[in-house]
């Protein structure tokens, strides 16, 4: 039974917020104009768009490196006020989550590209997508109850992007094209920084240590069913002070009862502590993925071509860590059994 959780409060004043809303013409065009196809041309588009990441305005460009070297307590960035392709409003969310069709413009995979080209290099996993380094995050018809992107009808609960992979992404990307028809959907996120005062001494020692295991992720091939398939490790690491997370609220589990305990604390610290955003459109949402967990509140799809629609990319600060388990491209084809 999925815990209660009460209504977050709108964005804090805690939160870094990039405003992109006065950029000049010459700013505007690095985002707009043509260039390289970025499904078929992937690695040009990708050098391109970090070349015009070059010409940004520095205050950007400054906002985003110290987002990458020191995080900041929301472990979240949010980028406002970017370009969204010309036409989007015409264009139809994908029924299906897929790449679209109809979208024949790369405004937005351009924005997700320039902003991630300052925090790292992006990653995609073949598992998701098709290994598609952008991707459409819609509701989709028969998915209302599923714990995923393509859920709606219930919270998507609180987790660190591909918590039992090797080579997880340090910083995931939302960008919002379309929210969703009645304004209500938030994107969720609980910062360890914020959880961690409320914990005991005694429950952060049992979470430091490697007693838990994390299912593999339901778009990884995953059954509902199984939720221990995945590795052991610890929820906690890093600096006692100032540690990173690993936690996923629906597919981890302790291993003793004194390791559940403390992991049940955890989980009531991150109630108390979340927050939420509405993405608006032009909005990119920049998480640390390091430091962060986050998810979704539900909603209401109406399946009438015009429901919530963003686009995801994952980052990482080291494409060499993942070589072995790449063919030259940037898609991650770890295998799991």
């Amino acid at each position: 039974m999925q815990q209660a959780i009460a209504s977050p409060t709108s964005v804090t004043p805690d939160v870094q917020i990039i405003d992109c809303s006065s950029f000049d013409e010459t700013t505007m065009n690095l985002f707009l104009a043509p260039g390289p196809n970025p499904y078929k041309d992937t690695e040009e588009f990708l050098l391109d768009c970090e070349m015009r990441a070059d010409e940004m305005p520095r205050f950007v460009r400054r906002m985003l490196l110290e987002f990458q070297v020191r995080s900041n307590p929301e472990g979240i960035l949010l980028i406002r006020g970017l370009p969204i392709d010309p036409g989007l409003y015409r264009t139809p969310t994908p029924s299906d989550g897929l790449r679209s069709a109809s979208k024949t413009t790369y405004v937005s995979e351009r924005c997700l590209s320039m902003i991630g080209s300052r925090l790292g290099h992006l990653v995609s996993y073949i598992q998701e997508k098709n290994g598609d380094l952008f991707q459409n995050l819609v509701p989709v018809q028969g998915n209302e109850r599923v714990q995923a992107s393509s859920g709606s009808q219930i919270r998507l609960q609180f987790h660190r992007e591909t918590v039992f992979h090797p080579y997880p992404p340090e910083f995931l990307l939302l960008f919002c094209l379309r929210p969703d028809h009645d304004r209500l959907a938030e994107t969720t996120y609980a910062s360890i920084t914020h959880a961690l005062p409320l914990l005991s001494d005694t429950h952060k020692d049992l979470l430091f240590q490697p007693l838990y295991r994390t299912g593999v992720d339901y778009s990884f091939g995953n059954i509902q069913s199984d939720k221990t398939n995945g590795k052991v490790l610890p929820v906690l690491y890093g600096n006692r002070n100032d540690p990173f997370l690993n936690y996923d609220e629906d597919l981890m589990e302790a291993m003793t009862p004194e390791a559940q305990e403390a992991l049940e604390a955890l989980k009531a610290a991150i109630a108390s502590v979340y927050r939420g955003v509405k993405l608006g459109v032009g909005d990119l949402l920049c998480i640390d993925n390091r430091r962060t967990a986050h998810g979704r509140s539900s909603f209401v799809p109406r399946y009438d071509g015009f429901d919530r629609w963003l686009q995801r990319s994952f980052v990482v600060r080291d494409l060499g860590l993942s070589a072995v388990d790449r063919k030259g491209d940037r898609i991650i084809r770890t295998a799991f059994n």
